[in-house]
């Protein structure tokens, strides 16, 4: 079984190359990014089982200890989801439904922006939110619109759900964090593709996207990672370039 554990990860490690390059294409092409990467987890996962059962039946007893590893670490990672889902709906009591700019959203005091939620993803807006231009209030609450068209929480749920099975299995974490990168990306370029200015959308990212409280199920603004953002504006204006090209 261990020859089977690192061969598992270094398929993995495959997938992530083929992800990456697949990436940087679509990038070039303006076509959305997070495709590859959902791709990279699915079939890191899936593949290595196919070899599982054989695996299983020629292992020794001695290295049954490797099956409990395995089944505690999963365990505890559901676990971990599990308690974050109960915390989110405990919180949800507390929030007040309103409508911001006519746009149904949950007021919080201390989560968002964020689009959160499962079965019924809700935006999520926090109270300060009201004392803001109503301009920067306009980008949020479309940011999170593009959220919820684009089943943003429904796509991370799911690469959770893969993950749980393998979660000793190091590059699906790391595909887990480009696949949250390029969810943002996508995101950001439909903004700009509706014709929102990136001057005043970079603005908001750089001033309100800290804000937010990590949520299991919940698509933030902005990842906390300042390498990230820097990331995200120069292929925004890449993207405002190619659009600008293309129109003369």
């Amino acid at each position: 079984m261990p020859v089977w554990l690192l061969c598992s990860m270094a398929l993995a490690l495959l997938l992530s190359a083929a992800a990456w390059r697949a990436e940087r294409a679509r990038q070039r092409r303006g076509r959305t990014t997070r495709w590859p990467w959902l791709a990279a987890i699915a079939a890191s996962v899936i593949l290595p089982l196919a070899w599982l059962p054989g695996v299983l039946k020629a292992m020794p007893a001695e290295q049954a200890q490797l099956k409990l590893g395995w089944f505690v670490l999963s365990s505890g990672m559901l676990l971990m989801l599990a308690l974050r889902s109960i915390w989110l709906l405990s919180h949800q009591r507390r929030w007040q439904k309103t409508s911001l700019l006519g746009t149904p959203v949950y007021l919080s005091g201390g989560i968002g922006p964020c689009v959160a939620g499962l079965l019924r993803p809700r935006i999520v807006m926090p109270v300060w939110l009201q004392l803001i231009p109503p301009q920067q209030q306009a980008l949020l609450l479309a940011h999170a619109q593009c959220r919820l068209a684009a089943r943003d929480p429904q796509l991370l749920a799911l690469a959770y759900a893969l993950i749980v099975i393998m979660p000793w299995n190091l590059p699906l974490w790391w595909q887990l964090h480009r696949l949250r990168f390029a969810i943002e990306v996508d995101c950001d370029a439909r903004m700009l593709a509706h014709g929102h200015a990136l001057r005043d959308y970079a603005t908001v990212l750089r001033r309100h996207g800290q804000y937010y409280s990590g949520l299991t199920g919940a698509s933030p603004i902005v990842l906390n990672d300042p390498r990230a953002l820097r990331r995200r504006r120069h292929l925004m204006a890449r993207f405002t370039r190619d659009r600008a090209a293309n129109l003369l």
